[in-house]
């Protein structure tokens, strides 16, 4: 089977380079675990991988993670204790919060999902949060950051 040749990180497609092949007895290998030859170029880590770490499908997004009609949205927080909140599945109301008093936050989202939590580099202020999200919402997302602070509430909605 498909294991990481050296950690990896969340968010990253990984290439021929970053792979191993791991032989497992028969009764060890895990549902779901990825043969040598398996196509990843389109492929995308859920989250961090170890190096040595077997593959499997469920380490990555799949077709599932975003809805037809959604996209998946990247988008940096300043506060990246925050994401160690945060698992994918989650669901989120987004708000884009400026440094005036005189102006409250605005709601952008409601009850988006968490597809993805890269792992932080070190060369990078904040964190990466990726999210399944209509374009209309992934525009205000976009608009939002170049004057806002995103921030994030967790929340059971599902709607």
């Amino acid at each position: 089977m498909l294991a990481a040749a050296r950690d990896l990180t969340g968010g990253a497609v990984p290439s021929d380079g970053d792979l191993r092949t791991l032989d497992l007895p028969v009764g060890a290998v895990p549902d779901g675990a990825l043969k040598p030859g398996t196509d990843l170029t389109a492929r995308v880590l859920s989250g961090p991988v170890r190096s040595g770490e077997p593959l499997t499908d469920a380490r990555f997004l799949g077709p599932v993670s975003v809805p037809p009609g959604s996209l998946a949205y990247p988008f940096r927080i300043d506060d990246a204790d925050v994401t160690a909140l945060l698992r994918v599945g989650d669901r989120l109301n987004l708000y884009a919060a400026t440094s005036s008093a005189a102006e409250s936050a605005d709601l952008l989202a409601r009850a988006v999902r968490v597809v993805a939590l890269p792992s932080p580099r070190t060369t990078s202020s904040g964190a990466l949060i990726v999210v399944a999200t209509a374009p209309d919402v992934a525009t205000r997302l976009a608009q939002a950051t170049t004057n806002s602070r995103i921030t994030v509430a967790l929340t059971p909605d599902t709607s």
